[in-house]
């Protein structure tokens, strides 16, 4: 998407050493990015502590993985008999 903005250009030109990238619009496409992977972390991080984890329902369904993975080794071993 082509957008006009005007931006400080002491502020770019710092944005496009610290950045490594080649171009302004490079640079400025990173920082936008980094913006937002930083607000959906925070986001996240808001989440930490408030969702129950059911331990024994994790411990049931890793029982339940081994056994179909045992399963399926079975099986596999029959095919090459």
């Amino acid at each position: 998407m082509r957008t006009t903005v005007t931006l400080d250009e002491k502020l770019v030109r710092e944005l496009v050493k610290f950045s490594g990238a080649k171009t302004k619009t490079a640079a400025v496409a990173l920082a936008v990015k980094g913006q937002i992977r930083r607000a959906k972390l925070k986001k996240l991080a808001g989440l930490l502590g408030t969702v129950d984890v059911d331990e024994k329902a994790i411990k049931e369904s890793n029982r339940a993985d081994m056994k179909r993975a045992q399963w399926l080794e079975d099986i596999g071993k029959e095919k090459e008999a």
